[in-house]
């Protein structure tokens, strides 16, 4: 049975492929193998056990083997969980795999001449009755590297005639930009000294380069290009940014010598939309963010007449909009989740390219989404089409995080816990603190595992890969519990298993459990976008009540439960806390160093604070305001994320080791 066909999907199971007429997905061999034995018994009900003793014979049995492949088999067949078309969940039963039997009464030539003539046909009435429709390509499968650089190459910037790109290679302050001939494969180095550069931008007839230059402060500059050496000439300094950083990621330089690009204000992380007139070399704000979004992404049309903008506007949610240049007005096209990295147009000016995270998505004027698939597990930035709309050429984003421990008595002294090749973060001890779970994006899915005694466990395998928002433990340590977007999962560490929840909020972020309630503290943005605020999420009602919120964008929120269920949380600088009258009252306020972790008990609580130099433990005595300091420990590129209970164990995240690529996937 080497081939054979799952509703539109045709399987070629010795090269580990399931096609369709839109994607082409190689799958692991073990993938392949289940979903083999699930064809081979199609229309049954196959438990767990008989799958993996078929698949994984003389080995230990394990649920969570099962449930990733068909985790990934879902997605390879473009269904959902929840309303599957072909894989069928049986609770505490199995799965079975529900096709219909082909056809066999109709000669297979007769049957594609058929369909041929019937889609040649259809196309040939659309493009009558529609002859301006733009035709979009969005099936892409082959993905090979532009540059044969060990160096990494970030901020891909695409010439307006195609030809050539520019982007900078190197590490932090090693950094130089470069230029690359697309057809012939040359490449030219633009600046010689080195340094730390980013937010390329070609002028409109590719003549400049401008980019932005990052010392003490940063620097907006461009240079002239010579036309058949392709070497610099004539840099000019344009702008020094004093209050402002520039954010985003590229500069659009438009016809009529203005430069587009968002900054942040350093002050509050206000952000706006700015342009510099290169002519008066003045400068001045287009569009400021509302509420508390924060805008991150923009993208100059091809005819000039629009800016497609991307901004952060609540948990998980990024909105895509259209502003008009000429008349100012702002049309949102959509919201998106799982992040946003990128920003551009399609040469046809009627699709916008998204680099969402792991994947890309287009979206037409009307808001309509189509997703792009190809194998991928690393994060994307920058994608741009090419002149011809035929390749896509962008950034790809390895990253690499581990997990490290130090102690109270040795603060400097770190052990490695957790290393891996992929992103390991959010330890949380349990009650005891004799153990931790941790997240882990390994081969591009999203999982938890439980460290003990140096030994890691997978104990949640993400059927449907979903971003995974916060993790707490029971109080009895023998439940972990994490959230989707819009599903909670209570994991039973004794009996291995989960239990799924739906519930009919957007998502929030998990944070404490109560000791008194069957509930969870959670971080809430209401839907407004504009309320921040802690929240109780009843597990036996589901219901979800806010708590007194400011409305004010927070830099940080520290959050935490005492032993009567009195909530604390804070902002950059202060402490609150919501008494048992259910009022809300100021408890401490830091001097200068701002919160980034907080514990609270009935008459003490322990505050992390942080800047540049690093971290500092403070135990407050709530009834005499004693302070005492009890932890010191330095930055040095790791981040102090969680503490034992007792506060004699602290884990730290390590610098993320980033390798960038760019590649072209046509």
């Amino acid at each position: 049975m080497g081939k054979f066909v799952i509703g539109e999907f045709a399987i070629d199971v010795s090269r580990c492929k399931i096609s369709s007429a839109d994607t082409e997905q190689v799958v692991e061999p073990k993938v392949m193998d289940v979903l083999q034995y699930l064809y081979s018994h199609r229309g049954e009900v196959v438990s767990q056990e008989q799958i993996f003793s078929a698949v994984w014979p003389n080995a230990t049995f394990s649920p969570s083997y099962v449930q990733r492949c068909i985790a990934l088999l879902r997605k390879a067949l473009s269904e959902d969980s929840k309303n599957p078309r072909y894989i069928i969940t049986h609770p505490k039963r199995g799965y079975s795999l529900e096709v219909a039997e082909p056809q066999r009464n109709i000669p297979k030539r007769i049957y594609l001449s058929a369909l041929v003539i019937l889609i040649v046909t259809f196309i040939g009435i659309a493009n009558w009755l529609y002859p301006d429709t733009p035709q979009v390509k969005t099936h892409f499968t082959k993905l090979v590297p532009i540059s044969s650089s060990e160096e990494n190459e970030s901020s891909i910037s695409l010439s307006h005639n195609g030809k050539y790109i520019a982007f900078v290679r190197g590490d932090k302050s090693n950094q130089t930009i470069w230029l690359k001939n697309l057809r012939s494969g040359k490449e030219v180095r633009l600046t010689q000294k080195q340094s730390t550069y980013h937010s390329l931008g070609w002028s409109s007839d590719d003549s400049e380069i401008a980019f932005v230059h990052q010392q003490d402060t940063q620097t907006l500059g461009y240079f002239t290009l010579d036309k058949l050496t392709l070497q610099p000439a004539n840099y000019r300094e344009i702008f020094t940014f004093k209050d402002f950083k520039v954010t985003s990621q590229q500069l659009a330089w438009a016809s009529d010598n203005h430069i587009y690009f968002i900054e942040k204000r350093q002050s509050d992380n206000h952000t706006q939309l700015s342009a510099i007139d290169l002519t008066t070399q003045e400068k001045r704000a287009i569009k400021s963010s509302a509420g508390q979004d924060w805008m991150k992404l923009h993208a100059l049309s091809p005819n000039q007449q629009y800016i497609a903008l991307a901004s952060e506007a609540g948990q998980n949610k990024y909105r895509i909009d259209l502003f008009d240049v000429a008349t100012s007005k702002t049309k949102t096209l959509a919201i998106v989740e799982d992040a946003v990295h990128g920003l551009s147009w399609h040469p046809d000016e009627h699709q916008l390219l998204i680099s969402n995270k792991h994947e890309l998505q287009l979206i037409d004027l009307q808001g309509q989404l189509t997703k792009l698939a190809f194998n991928n597990y690393h994060i994307i930035r920058d994608a741009h089409f090419s002149l011809s709309g035929n390749d896509i050429l962008m950034e790809l984003v390895k990253v690499d995080v581990d997990i490290i421990r130090s102690t109270r008595q040795e603060p400097t002294q770190f052990e490695t816990l957790v290393d891996t090749s992929s992103v390991d973060f959010l330890p949380v001890y349990s009650p005891d603190s004799s153990k931790f779970v941790f997240e882990s994006h390994r081969f591009g899915i999203k999982q938890l595992f439980l460290y003990e005694n140096g030994t890691q466990t997978l104990i949640f395998s993400n059927p449907d890969n979903e971003e995974l928002f916060g993790i707490v433990w029971s109080k009895d340590g023998e439940e972990v519990i994490t959230a989707s977007k819009n599903t909670l999962f209570r994991i039973n560490l004794k009996e291995e298993s989960f239990v799924s929840i739906p519930h009919s909020y957007h998502s929030f972020y998990l944070r404490e459990m109560y000791h008194h309630e069957d509930a969870i503290l959670v971080s809430y943005r209401a839907a407004d976008g504009v309320t921040f605020h802690p929240a109780k999420f009843d597990l036996e009602t589901l219901e979800l009540t806010p708590y007194t919120g400011s409305g004010e964008r927070l830099a940080c929120y520290a959050m935490d439960i005492d032993e009567q269920d009195q909530v604390y949380f804070s902002n950059e600088k202060q402490v609150f806390r919501l008494n048992k009258n259910k009022e809300l009252e100021t408890v401490w306020q830091s001097p200068a160093k701002e919160i980034i972790g907080l514990s609270a008990e009935e008459s003490a609580m322990t505050v992390t604070l942080a800047d540049k130099d690093g971290y500092v433990m403070n135990e407050i005595d709530l009834k005499t305001g004693g302070n005492k300091t009890i932890f010191n420990g330095k930055d040095d590129g790791k981040m102090l994320i969680n503490a034992s209970h007792d506060f004699q164990q602290f884990l730290y995240l390590t610098e993320p080791k980033r390798t960038r690529t760019l590649v072209r996937l046509n």
